[in-house]
């Protein structure tokens, strides 16, 4: 009925119990994995849900990409979900917009899964990626994920742009202006004291929608990621998130070069 409702094709084709085995294969195929993933969802899309988000957050997981961050452009009344609803807060955290998944209960079934054998043939590690290269296992490390929201944007930098402005003539700002380099460091710092937290740049976006566009997301930080576009109404699974990982892991950035 779900296929049918969505015209998608791709419903037909999905197989939840062989999804993590299918993605488990193909990480051996895979050189390198980014270590932040982003999901812009457009306005107007009425497919990504919180089932389908949870899917990707238990991928994203499985392969040991530690970061993910969710931008979503819809309001309450068209869609828009809460990571809150999802996700474990962090109890060390005052941010409310920081998470981890999956969410202590579902980590212990996870966990409990694996010291009964459900996933003898793979072999479970506790960290990440290294330097961006995929460590060839799944895992159950806790990923840890963002929300990011309008005003994280443009309006942002703007902010930044004014208090540098207001206090061009302190000592630390002419300092800043010296060198380009300390510069940049300087608005990187003041941006990640105004989004609250600290994370890589994404190296990867998956934008849902009918046309790619980022929707203002970070315009600081995503100067060098690499968007992939998932078409709205197309049913998204593991062979879906496996593709656009071999197109991630064949990109490679010239710099210019």
């Amino acid at each position: 009925m779900h296929a049918l409702a969505s015209r998608s094709y791709d419903y037909w084709q999905c197989d939840d119990k062989h999804e993590f085995v299918f993605i488990r294969a193909a990480l051996d195929k895979l050189q390198k994995l980014p270590q932040h993933l982003v999901l812009v969802i457009a306005p107007d899309d009425c497919y990504v849900n919180d089932v389908l988000l949870k899917r990707i957050f238990g991928y994203a997981q499985f392969v040991g990409i530690p970061y993910l961050s969710v931008y979503d452009k819809r309001t309450p009344s068209t869609g828009y979900v809460h990571l809150s609803q999802l996700c474990q807060t962090m109890a060390s955290d005052t941010n409310d917009r920081h998470f981890l998944w999956p969410p202590k209960e579902i980590k212990e079934q996870i966990q409990h899964q694996h010291s009964n054998g459900c996933c003898s043939k793979t072999a479970v590690v506790t960290n990440g990626t290294v330097n961006g290269y995929a460590s060839k296992g799944p895992h159950y490390t806790q990923l840890q994920v963002y929300q990011i929201d309008s005003a994280d944007g443009h309006a942002l930098i703007a902010d930044v742009c004014r208090e540098l402005y207001e206090t061009r003539k302190s000592a630390q700002v002419e300092s800043m202006l010296k060198e380009r380099q300390t510069l940049h460091d300087g608005i990187n710092a003041m941006l990640s004291k105004r989004l609250g937290f600290v994370e890589p740049e994404p190296e990867l976006g998956i934008v849902f929608a009918r046309q790619t566009c980022t929707y203002g997301l970070l315009p600081w930080h995503v100067r060098f990621t690499e968007f992939h576009t998932h078409r709205g109404g197309r049913y998204f699974n593991a062979k879906s998130f496996v593709k656009i990982l071999y197109k991630y892991a064949r990109c490679e950035q010239r710099w210019g070069k």
